[in-house]
Parts: structure tokens; C-alpha cells; sequence
């Protein structure tokens, strides 16, 4: 028996090592790298990595001749050729590729940097930072502190009350100079302490600045906060005997209330509309309005709606409300007033909420109440149910009576409620709002507790808003519609129902920039109420830049991308994308000549979630275009059929510099026919021919021409399933490698030259320090 064993054991680590060398010969197979675009240009690459200069020149040199060759393999050649002369050279050589209209965009621009990083003696990331002016000392000084009176002169010593006082003291001030502000501009010093936001600051056109005398509302940051809750205090246990059975017995004698109306609180806005619906937070910590299940999703029944509807020929789904629910528990609540409903009722890429007209519990079915989900409903789709009395049953759950104006909680256990702050969202329109408003800055403020937006900037120039932190809303944290170099800046957004921040500027119709930035931010928790098209950043316009940035923890997209010539750089997105589907860290979506957005130097971690199409890192969707995805590094990217990047339907986006590394492949592909191709880009042609877009991208006089090619190059691939999924064979590529972890570290420190690789600035990615 011994010896069985032991031989056993032998066999048994053989065959061991037989599979592992057998999965590791399989996931080499997978990893294979697609066949390049120019032998050519590899062996002129090998050949300057072994230092054969008199190899490599002459190659790249008729590379760089022949003008029959693909756009992409010039540049690379031109890269190739620099490396191979003395350092004071290239910048000549790099002179040449910048006015060079037949290589691709990026790579003129790229050597238009390199040129300018050549004269300033290498890389200076300062130069990726936002430049602020110098501000003067200010020619008057205004105060304002919780215990002013607005009457008061807002000196130090007799300080206002209010931000509007202060506001209309500086219209005074101009009124009687001429409509003139004192040299150096005026700042507004707001003293520590809390502010009840009870009516939205408003700024027009005539509380503007100059460049040369801005106006500055400035805080300590952290030190000055505006408020749009309310205090809940008088907790006691449930009054009404009836009404405590409804719950179930271990939680009914936990369960506190406490009279909204004695605290002078009657704006009970609606359920679950965003913008409108009161939130509970106990010492910040948002409560979970009474749902069911209290976590998760449940799956919807058969539809039983009469309006039906197939997609694709083969998705069957109905527009009119009603449907089974499976299980059991939804009949106890036939006598709850306003039962809602959260899913994602036939795309698990988009979400609503729903009311409940009526349950039947004989039939086990919901019958919804208009207005219907905007895609229709289908069978097996995600749900949960809130707004339940019954259904008070979770620690940190809560629900709001409107009927009797009380509201009940089940505190979590061991909190001495006496002692904590419980707050009631109630202030449900903007704090800020600035109009057609110029050089005025925000700044160190604290926005908190609104059910709406916090800050909004419409049209003007040259706004700021600084150091801010806005916490513990049910909108948007910052708007920027329109306008002219508009900046957000060092400011940190979080615990949101909604998004981020909105920003828009810039013209697409002449292609003249916006130059509004969002740069050095921490945004994170965000989506809470509205989980899907809720970012980041949502971006839109021209010409506008997102730098700097740490975005986390949220269900669907950091960025959501559209228009041209944006830059987004420098960035670290991780943990994103976690409930949704069919979306990627980055997404954009759409249009054709969506072109010029670069995409570099950003860092994209642990984006894998998705449910029946997958998640990405950077996601091209419907047709995007003439993006360029340069020196990212893509880790544990990519799920169920994406990969670190995922391009569907789009053409001529060029991937080039980056380093994938665990992920579950590096590019993934979802190709259109030309059918397809050619119908969906005809509504874009007579802008594509226009003028402006006819200069400014001339490669657009081949836009009906090769859909589905793309320029793959210079990236490195560690430890990946595959290198490319579902890419039909038809991108043109060139430069690639399947390397390990050592070759994945010397990628973020020096170059590869093996594959002209330009190192990542991986220390300079994320927020930097500020004062």
C-alpha cells in the first residue's frame, strides 16, 4: 500500500506539472499577438534595440520615403529615426514629423511636445498643471460670520451674516466707483461655522470681477459650512400600538419616530425623484430609505404586460407596466401608500425608478404607474422595492409618513441617539448659482446636505471654485454649462446622489475650445441615488481638459466623454464600474466625428464588473472615431467580453504606449458590417464635409471607407487571457509585445527600445500637493 502511495504520489505530481505546462502553453496560444502591420518596421525596431544603427537608419528611412505606407507606421518610423541620431538631433527630425499633414494627429502633436520637452531640458510636469494667476491684495476686504448682522458694515469687527450681504455691499461698492471694483478686486473672508442654506446665492453678470481685481468668497477650507438639512432631534419610541406590529417582532421595539412637523419641517419633497427626495444621514452617514431586499437585487417574473415588443428578433419585452414578482413577500404590502421601485428594468446598463399602482397578491403581479420605463420591461431583470414601512426591518433603514409627518428609524446598534447629529435633507434647489459671471472664485467653502445641486456656473469666463468640499447631496456637485475657462480645482465631491461634476463649453460647431478644467479632485461615492450616466465628470463641448484627478468607488463610468479635442490625462479611475453593465471606466458614445480627444498617462485599476457584456477601462462605443489612447496603464481591466479598451463599431482610434497587465484582454472589438456602418454614419456627413471639420480632419474625406480599423501599437501585454478578442483580423498593428512583470515596471521608469516604448509618468498620475 506504501508503495502505491508513493508512486501515486509521484504520478500525481507529474500530472501536475503536466497541466500547469499545459494551461501555461494554452494561455500562451491565447496571448498570441496579432501579425504585424510592417515586418519592416520590427526588424528596423530589433535592429536599433541591438544598437545596429547602420540597420535600423536605412530602414526607417524608407519607411519614412514611402507614402503609400499606413499613416501610423510613418510616425512610428519617424520615432524610430529620432532615437537612432545623436539627442541634439531629434528635435529636427521631430520639427519634420510636426509638419507633416499625412502622419496621424496625435503623433505631429506628440512630437510637438517632445520638441518642447527637448528645449526645456526634459520632462516638466508643471507644465501639465493648471497655471493660476497671481492674485493682488485685494482692495477691499469684507467679512461675514455665523453671529454678523446683515446690517453691519462687514469690517472684522462687525462682520455680516450672509453671503448675499456681502454680495450686495459689493454691488454698492461698484455703484458708487462707476460701476468700477478697487484695485486689486475684493475678497469676502467667511469665519468658521455653519451656515443654513435656506435660499440659493445668487450671482449675475454685475457681481463679476476683472483678471485684475477678482472677487474671492474665501474660507478656511473646511471651516466655513453651508447647510441644507435640518436637525431631527426628539426621538422616542413608536407611539401608535397598530402601527409597531406592522413590523416584524425583533426590530418593532428599536424602531424610534420623531415628528417632522414639531421641528418646523414641512417640505417632505417626493419618495425617490432626484433633486426632490429628502435623504436622512446620521453624523454623515447616509440611512437607507426601507427597502426590500436590504441588499441586492431580486429578478423579475413573467411580464404581463399587453404592448409587446421583440429587439434583435429575439429579446422579448413589453412597454406597459405589470409584471410577477417571484417571491412571496411583496403581497404583505398591499396596504403601503407608496411603494417604489429601483431596476434595471431591460438594459442592465440603465436604470429608473418606478411607482407602484396597485399589488395583486393573488396573482402575485405589480401594475406600475405612469409614466413607464423608458426601454420597456422584460423577464429576469434586476429590482429591489423601497418606500415600505413593513419593510423597516435593517439597521440604519428609515422611512418618512408623509400622512402624519413623522418620521421612523431603526438606529444601528449601541448609538446613543441624544448624542448624535441626525440630519434631514431638505433644501432641495442650488446653493450657488453664477450667470454670465467673471473672474470670481470660490473658495475653501463646505457644501453639505441638499437634495439638489450644489454649484452651478452658467455662460461668463474665468470662474473658479477652489478647495471646496461638497458632501451629501441628491444631485450634482458642480455644473459648469457654457462660458469660458471655467475651473474646478483641488476640490473634493463625495457621498452624491447624482454626479460629480457637468461640464460643458466650448463650440463643436467651430471647433473653438472651452478651456474649462477639472484638475487635482478626489471624487468618489458617487451615483448613490441615480446609478447609471451619473460620472465624475460628464464632459461635453470642445476643447476642455480633466487632470490630476481620483475618481473611486462608484457603480458605472468615472468619465462619460463627448464632443472633441478634449484631454484627459494624468487621472487614476479605480473600483468603478461595479454595478452596471456594458460600460467602461471611460465611455463614450455615438458619433463619428467625436475626434481629437486624447486619452494619456492615465492609470485604470480593478474595473471588472458588468453582468452580460462586461466592463472596460476605456470604452469606445457606436461608432467613436479618431480618439488617442496613449501611455495609460490598464491592471485587472476588462470582463465577461471587454477588454482593457473595448472599441465598438468605431475606426481610426489609435492605441499606442500602453501597458495591460492582468487583465482579461488587452483590446477587445465588437465590429459593425458596412451596412450597418454606412446607414448609422449618414446623418453625420454634411457636418463631416463642412469646412471646419473638412480642415481640421481631413481624414474624414474617408469617413464610408474601412470601418472597423484601427491602429494598435507600442503597448505591452503582462499576464493577459488574450491579447485581442473578436478583432476580425483587420486592425493595423505594429510594435507589440507579450513582456512580464519586470519588463511592466521598466515601462513606468525608461524606455522600451524594443518597441520605441515612451516611459509612463506613473509617479506624476493622480492629485498632487497644493497650497
Amino acid at each position: 500500500m506504501s508503495r502505491w502511495r508513493s508512486r501515486h504520489g509521484v504520478f500525481s505530481r507529474v500530472l501536475t506539472i503536466l497541466t500547469l505546462v499545459l494551461v501555461l502553453a494554452m494561455a500562451a496560444a491565447a496571448a498570441e499577438l496579432p501579425v504585424s502591420a510592417s515586418p519592416d518596421l520590427e526588424k528596423a525596431v530589433q535592429a536599433l534595440a541591438k544598437k545596429e544603427l547602420s540597420t535600423a537608419g536605412p530602414g526607417f528611412d524608407r519607411m519614412i520615403s514611402d507614402l503609400s505606407a499606413p499613416a501610423f507606421i510613418r510616425g512610428l518610423a519617424f520615432f524610430g529615426f529620432a532615437e537612432r541620431v545623436p539627442e541634439s538631433g531629434a528635435p529636427g527630425i521631430w520639427e519634420t514629423m510636426a509638419d507633416d499633414p499625412s502622419l496621424l494627429r496625435f503623433h505631429r502633436d506628440t512630437a510637438r511636445r517632445l520638441i518642447e520637452e527637448a528645449e526645456r531640458g526634459g520632462r516638466d510636469f508643471s507644465a501639465h498643471r493648471e497655471v493660476l494667476p497671481e492674485w493682488p491684495k485685494p482692495g477691499k476686504v469684507f467679512y461675514v460670520a455665523p453671529d454678523g448682522v446683515d446690517g453691519a458694515d462687514g469690517s472684522r469687527q462687525r462682520p455680516f451674516r450672509s453671503l448675499e450681504a456681502a454680495r450686495d455691499a459689493i454691488r454698492s461698492l461698484k455703484q458708487a466707483s462707476g460701476g468700477k471694483l478697487p484695485a486689486g478686486g475684493v475678497n469676502v473672508v467667511i469665519g468658521g461655522g455653519q451656515y443654513a442654506c435656506e435660499r440659493t446665492f445668487t450671482l449675475t453678470a454685475e457681481d463679476s470681477g476683472t483678471a485684475e481685481g477678482p472677487v474671492v468668497y474665501q474660507a478656511k477650507a473646511g471651516t466655513a459650512v453651508l447647510r441644507g438639512g435640518a436637525k431631527v432631534t426628539g426621538w422616542k419610541p413608536i407611539s401608535d400600538a397598530a402601527l409597531r406590529t406592522k413590523l416584524d417582532a425583533a426590530v418593532r421595539e428599536r424602531v424610534v419616530e420623531a415628528d417632522l412637523k414639531a421641528l418646523g419641517i414641512d417640505d417632505w419633497g417626493d419618495a425617490t425623484a432626484l433633486r426632490r427626495r429628502p435623504e436622512l444621514f446620521v453624523d454623515g452617514v447616509p440611512q437607507t430609505l426601507a427597502r426590500w431586499p436590504n441588499e441586492g437585487f431580486v429578478k423579475t417574473g413573467d411580464i404581463l404586460g399587453s404592448d409587446t415588443f421583440k429587439v434583435w428578433n429575439r429579446i422579448e419585452g413589453c412597454r406597459d407596466g405589470k409584471f410577477k414578482y417571484v417571491e412571496d413577500r411583496p403581497s404583505r404590502w398591499v396596504d403601503e401608500p407608496d411603494v417604489r421601485l429601483y431596476g434595471y428594468w431591460f438594459w442592465d446598463w440603465f436604470e429608473e425608478f418606478q411607482t407602484v399602482a396597485t399589488i395583486d397578491p393573488g396573482e402575485q403581479s405589480f401594475t406600475l404607474a405612469k409614466p413607464y420605463s423608458n426601454y420597456g420591461y422584460r423577464k429576469d431583470q434586476r429590482y429591489y422595492a423601497l418606500n415600505i414601512f413593513r419593510e423597516l426591518d435593517a439597521e440604519g433603514e428609515w422611512y418618512l409618513d408623509r400622512g402624519t409627518k413623522k418620521i421612523y428609524w431603526l438606529p444601528p446598534a449601541g448609538l446613543d441617539v441624544t448624542q448624535a447629529e441626525i440630519v434631514l435633507s431638505v433644501f432641495d434647489r442650488s446653493f450657488v448659482t453664477m450667470t454670465d459671471v467673471e473672474h470670481v472664485v470660490l473658495r475653501g467653502l463646505t457644501l453639505q446636505e441638499g437634495r439638489g445641486n450644489a454649484i452651478e456656473i452658467r455662460g461668463g469666463a474665468d470662474c473658479l471654485v477652489r478647495d471646496c468640499t461638497i458632501q451629501r447631496f441628491g444631485g450634482d456637485g458642480i455644473i459648469v454649462a457654457g462660458g469660458h475657462h471655467h475651473g474646478v480645482l483641488g476640490c473634493t465631491i463625495h457621498t452624491m446622489g447624482c454626479g460629480g461634476t457637468r461640464v460643458a463649453g466650448g463650440s463643436r460647431e467651430t471647433l473653438t475650445a472651452g478651456k474649462h478644467f477639472v484638475e487635482n479632485c478626489h471624487i468618489r461615492n458617487i451615483s448613490r441615488l441615480k446609478r447609471t450616466y451619473t460620472p465624475a465628470v460628464h464632459l461635453d463641448g470642445c476643447g476642455n481638459r480633466i487632470a490630476h484627478n481620483l475618481f473611486e468607488d462608484m457603480p458605472s463610468s468615472a468619465l462619460r466623454v463627448e464632443g472633441n479635442e478634449h484631454l484627459i490625462e494624468l487621472n487614476l479611475i479605480r473600483n468603478v464600474v461595479k454595478e452596471s453593465d456594458d460600460q467602461g471606466g471611460l465611455d463614450m458614445f455615438g458619433n463619428p466625428l467625436y475626434r481629437g480627444v486624447v486619452i494619456r498617462w492615465n492609470r485604470w485599476s480593478d474595473i471588472r464588473g458588468g453582468t452580460q457584456h462586461g466592463a472596460a477601462g476605456v470604452r469606445l462605443d457606436d461608432m467613436i472615431s479618431g480618439v488617442a489612447i496613449y501611455g495609460n496603464i490598464f491592471e485587472r481591466c476588462g470582463a465577461v467580453h471587454f477588454g482593457g479598451v473595448q472599441i465598438h463599431g468605431g475606426k481610426e482610434n489609435l492605441v499606442d504606449n500602453n501597458v495591460f497587465i492582468d487583465c482579461l484582454a488587452g483590446v477587445s472589438f465588437s465590429r459593425w458590417g458596412e451596412s450597418r456602418w454606412l446607414e448609422s454614419i449618414e446623418k453625420f456627413l454634411p457636418q463631416a464635409k463642412s469646412p471646419v471639420y473638412a480642415q481640421r480632419y481631413p481624414e474624414l474625406a474617408d469617413l464610408k471607407q474601412n470601418p472597423n480599423v484601427n491602429f494598435i501599437c507600442r503597448n505591452l501585454f503582462v499576464r493577459c487571457d488574450d491579447v485581442f478578442i473578436r478583432d476580425g483580423q483587420v486592425q493595423l498593428t505594429a510594435l507589440n509585445k507579450i513582456g512580464g512583470q519586470f519588463e511592466a515596471e521598466v515601462a513606468t521608469t525608461r524606455p522600451l527600445p524594443a518597441l520605441l516604448f515612451e516611459p509612463i509618468p506613473v509617479t506624476e498620475i493622480g492629485p498632487y500637493a497644493s497650497n
